[in-house]
């Protein structure tokens, strides 16, 4: 009795010790340090996040918005928003007491809904009456009331969770709003026709233009410029045709010094007004192209500005031909999908399709010093690069396509440059240009000869350059359709072009740690194995489906037409060796019949065999493996005792 009532004692402080092991380890142990055993690393901090954190001086709030109660329907959800939580309280582990971490139910109807509308926070109706909405979003504040959200939490860009995160704390943390540099040929602020339209009342500025205008401050800065301020954040340089020599110096000390660039090439600016020209017969292309290879060679590439890349497989079908009705694919036109970016950068990895006109093609220099890692590219083995002289004057589709032979080469068209560099200037500033005789120098060249820096022979750091070559890409009609509504303009895209432009000035806006962050993958492991066994299977389906669905056809066809045959016979009865054929063909019918059904019914047997095997590894293999030490355990303790009673 008392054994018993020891055992059921035991068992019962056993039970509560479980339960309070959890508890505490649920409470206090989160943050603590943990093993992380993912492939990807997905539950470690990067350094560039540590070093964001390190940096925060004033403290920080944060106020995770999570209907953590609706979630039970969501499963999916459910398992995102643990991976959000788990990384937010890192965060406020790390940051050494300057992130408060608030983790908030708005529940329907309560002022903690209130709270999460009035910041932004965007809710998800669950039922076709919106009567529950589901929120799932951030909001961040610092001392200054400065306040930044990121409205939902997308499992789509779950590779960017880290990204989006210090991206939001570094905000925090750096109040001023990042300023773009416009250094462009095209006068974007005016759109077609320039300045004179825009006197005129005609002028429409760029809707990529009143984009950035939302998100950065944007200050012009003067083609011609002899120094860049050091109060541009990134410096947009957009068709550079004939920049002097001062000016790319200017460009380069600019890089040298670890400001941010984005250079916008083009063998074949399409939408130039030389293109004008070029429609009334005048054979004066000067304009059209724009390159800047002595300081693209010194961040480690370089453009031929003679050819531009085709590419059947991404071609944009227009009209063409006699009265421009027939549909040809115009391989100097692209519109870039999913397959055609890389997937792991900020600036590309979720943004839609990208079109372009008569892009150039970048290289990797040959002993460069930095790391040129594409953005955009063409396909593998449907493009070539095409001479720029095939479309320059009145370009034919039918020809291009006609004459195109894919070389199987993959094309670059936008990279990210980033690690140290040289000067392209390594001998010093260039000589400033003769001056006119009589001429006298200019206030203004006074004061940027007072503003010049010393000369930097090399990058103080890592330099952080964009490189795209294309220039057709910022114009309207490429992307998107602008609609009169009500008197107002109404932009509707279609293509994600201002996404990639908007993505790369943020993604260089922030400090070098912000830069360096990439994706870190996904918290959902899909079983491969079964996925390729699965794939294989449907594929052996069809095939098998296809042959048995083509037999079935014919004997029901040879069926048909004995029967067809009896009733155009005035009568007649079929004669015995005809109703024998009929009786064999309907056997065969319905032999067919069963094997397709067979084909169907064992089409995931071995996915379901294999699937069985991984959940017994996982689920149940460990708790025999426990049991068989445990037995192993008890007979030897067993054992030991019965040693020690025949002893005694």
């Amino acid at each position: 009795m008392n054994r018993t009532l020891i055992s059921l004692t035991g068992l019962l402080v056993a039970a509560i010790l479980f339960v309070a092991v959890n508890i505490v380890a649920n409470l206090g142990l989160r943050t603590a340090p943990r093993i992380d055993l993912t492939e990807q690393k997905l539950y470690t901090l990067s350094e560039g996040t540590e070093n964001v954190l390190a940096s925060i001086k004033e403290p920080i709030t944060l106020r995770l918005f999570y209907s953590s109660k609706l979630a039970n329907e969501l499963p999916q959800i459910k398992v995102y928003a643990q991976r959000v939580r788990d990384l937010l309280e890192q965060y406020a582990s790390k940051a050494g007491g300057k992130i408060r971490l608030e983790v908030i139910d708005p529940e329907p109807y309560t002022e903690a809904e209130d709270r999460a509308v009035a910041a932004g926070v965007q809710g998800a109706p669950l039922d076709a009456n919106a009567a529950s909405q589901f929120y799932f979003g951030l909001v961040g504040t610092n001392t200054a009331d400065k306040q930044e959200v990121i409205a939902f939490f997308q499992q789509e860009r779950e590779p960017f969770l880290e990204y989006d995160l210090t991206r939001l704390v570094y905000a925090l943390t750096d109040p001023k709003k990042p300023v773009l540099g416009l250094m462009s040929e095209i006068q974007m602020q005016y759109g077609p026709g320039g300045m004179m339209a825009a006197m005129r009342g005609q002028g429409q500025p760029h809707i990529l233009y009143n984009q950035l205008k939302d998100v950065f401050t944007v200050t012009s800065v003067a083609p011609d410029a002899k120094t860049i301020s050091d109060d541009v954040t990134v410096l947009m340089i957009v068709h550079p045709k004939a920049m002097s020599d001062e000016t790319q110096y200017a460009v380069d000390q600019f890089a040298m010094r670890g400001g941010r660039v984005i250079l916008m090439v083009d063998p074949h600016y399409e939408s130039d007004q030389s293109q004008q020209q070029a429609m009334m017969g005048m054979p004066n292309m000067e304009g059209k192209t724009s390159n800047l290879p002595r300081l693209m060679k010194a961040w480690g590439v370089e453009m031929d500005d003679k050819k531009f890349v085709g590419d059947r497989s991404t071609a944009i079908r227009v009209n063409a031909g006699e009265g421009k009705r027939a549909a040809v694919d115009y391989v100097a036109w692209m519109q870039l999908g999913a397959g055609n970016r890389n997937r792991d950068d900020v600036t590309t990895g979720e943004i839609g399709t990208i079109n372009l006109a008569s892009a150039g093609a970048l290289k990797t220099v040959e002993g460069a010093t930095t790391t040129v890692t594409p953005l955009l590219f063409s396909s593998a083995d449907q493009a070539e690069l095409i001479d720029v002289d095939k479309i320059r004057i009145r370009p034919n589709p039918e020809t291009l396509l006609a004459e195109f032979k894919p070389s199987g080469e993959r094309y670059t068209i936008a990279a990210r440059i980033t690690g140290p560099a040289k000067s392209a200037f390594p001998d010093g500033p260039p000589p400033p240009p003769a001056k006119k005789e009589g001429e006298e120098e200019k206030a203004e060249d006074k004061k940027d000869e007072a503003a010049k820096k010393p000369h930097m022979a090399q990058s103080s750091g890592p330099i952080n350059v964009v490189v795209l070559a294309d220039v057709d890409m910022i114009e309207d009609r490429f992307w998107v359709r602008v609609q009169d509504f009500f008197g107002q303009r109404m932009a509707v895209p279609f293509a994600s072009n201002a996404d990639l432009l908007v993505n790369a000035v943020d993604s260089l806006s922030g400090s070098n740690d912000l830069i360096t962050l990439r994706s870190r993958g996904r918290s959902d492991r899909p079983f491969e194995a079964i996925n390729a066994l699965r794939r294989q299977a449907g594929q052996e389906f069809v095939a098998r489906e296809q042959e048995l669905q083509k037999k079935l056809l014919e004997t029901e066809k040879q069926v048909a037409e004995l029967q067809s045959k009896r009733k155009s016979g005035s009568g007649a009865l079929m004669t015995p060796e005809e109703q024998a054929a009929v009786d064999n063909f309907r056997q065969e019918m319905l032999r067919t019949r069963r094997e397709l059904r067979e084909v169907q019914y064992n089409l995931n047997r071995s996915v379901e065999q294999l699937t069985t095997w991984i959940k017994f590894a996982n689920i149940g293999l460990m708790p025999v493996v426990i049991a068989v030490f445990a037995i192993g355990l008890g007979a030897a303790r067993q054992r030991r005792r019965s040693a020690v009673r025949a002893r005694h």
